[in-house]
């Protein structure tokens, strides 16, 4: 029979951490979102607070957001197997549109839109081979004010929901519920828009 886990005390970065122990290796404690796939939600939720950050929302109830967000793709999809498998694009979708209403409620107005119609002058490139094309659309999606573009980023380690920042070379700067800075421009796709009206 193994020995039972002990904890310990570790030093790291200076810091004191209590670590578990099974036999020689230590664990590390799971952290919100190394088992769950609700990365959709929490893009929805930043997303939001990006298109508005430069005039802050004075009401922002992330967590009953949050909740109300929880709730709805549970009706929507019978179940909460999202919770472990992700949302789809229509799943997305149909959460943003809840959560621009449940804005709306509250006072603060949003829209949705798709990706080529917040730049109007250039549309997004779809033909994958449009390096430059696209690098130049993520570049100016990313400095317009007042709105956010949800990012669908998969490759073949990660299918992930996130928010475009910035860009830098051919890599995209993200506003990120797990802690991801950056992403290629190659292995991401705009899906949504969230605007902010004056």
């Amino acid at each position: 029979m193994p020995p039972a886990p002990k904890a310990a005390l570790q030093l790291e970065d200076g810091g004191a951490i209590d670590v578990e122990r099974i036999g020689n290796r230590p664990t590390r404690p799971r952290r919100q979102g190394n088992l769950d796939a609700l990365c959709g939600i929490y893009a929805i939720i930043n997303a939001f607070t990006h298109a508005a950050r430069d005039e802050p929302l004075r009401y922002f109830p992330t967590k009953r957001l949050f909740m109300h967000l929880i709730a709805k793709a549970t009706d929507r999809r019978g179940d909460t197997s999202f919770i472990g498998d992700g949302l789809t694009h229509s799943e997305l979708k149909h959460l943003c549109k809840k959560a621009v209403r449940f804005h709306g409620k509250h006072g603060c107005e949003f829209k949705l839109m798709a990706p080529k119609s917040l730049l109007s002058d250039r549309p997004y490139p779809r033909n994958s081979e449009e390096v430059h094309g696209r690098s130049a659309w993520f570049a100016e999606a990313s400095e317009q004010a007042a709105s956010a573009v949800i990012l669908d980023i998969n490759n073949q380690w990660v299918s992930h929901w996130s928010v475009l920042t910035g860009t830098a070379d051919q890599r995209l700067a993200l506003y990120d519920s797990n802690g991801m800075k950056t992403a290629a421009s190659s292995d991401a796709e705009p899906f949504l828009v969230i605007t902010k009206p004056p």
